[in-house]
């Protein structure tokens, strides 16, 4: 069966995922599943609405064991997105299991800046 529909832009997914590790202040990898039975492995993702520093800019590591700090490995986080970024990364809000929202955290404690783009 073949669908031509188009889903309208703004359209949102949601995920349960795992923190894997992070590779910086707004990149994560986790693992999630996408249907029963199945799970997608290191997956890469943008956090949605930061710009953290670089790993070799001052403050790079400070930011990411922050978020770390926030989202340990074994973390269990909800991801909330509508698109990729523009490396094909899922590009994602990252929901702490107490509901807040780490992007808000981050920007709060001086760690990472807001992002519109």
């Amino acid at each position: 069966m073949s669908c031509d529909v188009e889903l309208p832009s703004g359209f949102v997914y949601q995920f349960q995922a795992v923190v894997d590790e992070w590779h910086d202040g707004d990149t994560v990898y986790v693992h999630r599943g996408s249907r029963p039975g199945q799970l997608i492995h290191g997956e890469h993702v943008r956090v949605e609405g930061i710009n953290a520093p670089e790993l070799h800019d001052a403050g790079g590591t400070a930011s990411r064991d922050y978020a770390a700090g926030l989202a340990p490995p074994g973390t269990f986080v909800t991801l909330v997105a509508s698109k990729e970024d523009k490396y094909g990364r899922l590009l994602a809000r990252v929901v702490l299991p107490d509901g807040s929202d780490l992007s808000s955290l981050m920007i709060a404690a001086g760690q990472a800046a807001p992002y519109k783009g």
